[in-house]
């Protein structure tokens, strides 16, 4: 599952780090989101897309949407609450999420996510990230919808993009590594990608229901690579307050006398 995660820098880093990453080169972003070390649900999160100008030309871009995806027909903005998740496995034939996963795909990036391992009676919180501070970049799709009410509010643009991450089953190994501490961690885990396989998931274009089912068959094979580089340590329960934000929260956790 991914239900938090960490953008704390500018667009303008995000992007510097996107083209050194080998996933631009990205258009220079024109917003600002504030950096955030506890990144929630409805939350508004870079995204990464793919599109066609009106000349032809194929452009990469970074565009602010909200965390939980909208389809055309949700009645209003709190159904995001509870599509902030799908499930590799549905994403397909879920009516929540099939549109979008047809033709509207994008990348979602981050530097870290928390998961949470239960430990008896408690859940420990701990930060997921790259160990070379490199991004995670998430498979994620995206969608345009229609606030009905943002005219009444005053409100001129009345589109509201918003999006979500895509989930897959923890790695199944018996290497005594990241893998096996990701699947000891949580059963289920947020889709990284590779800079290769992003490239072809963020190229826009729509698919017939056989091509998509081979992309995500594709993607959930990603993981082991793309998670190959990662590091896995326990970090302060404040994060699970929303409320909590900065830095710290992403500092490792003495865990000696705990």
């Amino acid at each position: 599952m991914c239900g938090r995660y960490v953008m704390a820098k500018d667009t303008g880093d995000l992007a510097d780090d996107l083209n050194r990453a080998r996933l631009g080169p990205v258009q220079p972003p024109a917003f600002e989101i504030a950096p955030n070390w506890n990144v929630a649900p409805t939350s508004t999160v870079p995204i990464l897309v793919e599109r066609y100008d009106d000349a032809g030309e194929l452009l990469r871009e970074l565009h602010p949407a909200r965390w939980g995806l909208l389809p055309v027909w949700a009645k209003d903005m709190t159904f995001s609450s509870r599509t902030f998740n799908a499930r590799s496995e549905t994403v397909a034939s879920k009516p929540s999420f099939r549109s979008a996963a047809k033709s509207r795909r994008c990348a979602v990036p981050a530097e870290a996510y928390y998961e949470w391992k239960a430990q008896g009676a408690k859940k420990r919180p701990h930060a997921i990230r790259s160990a070379d501070g490199s991004p995670l970049v998430f498979a994620g799709l995206y969608e345009r919808w229609k606030d009905k009410n943002a005219e009444a509010r005053g409100e001129s643009d009345p589109w509201i993009l918003s999006c979500t991450i895509l989930t897959g089953p923890s790695p199944e190994t018996t290497d005594d590594g990241v893998l096996s501490e990701l699947a000891a961690l949580h059963d289920r885990i947020p889709l990284a990608m590779t800079e290769e396989f992003a490239a072809q998931w963020i190229h826009p274009g729509e698919k017939t229901p056989e091509e998509l089912e081979v992309l995500l068959e594709q993607l959930r094979g990603e993981i082991p690579e793309a998670a190959s580089g990662w590091e896995i340590y326990e970090v302060d329960p404040a994060v699970g307050n929303v409320r909590n934000n900065g830095p710290q929260l992403l500092e490792p956790t003495p865990t000696l006398w705990r």
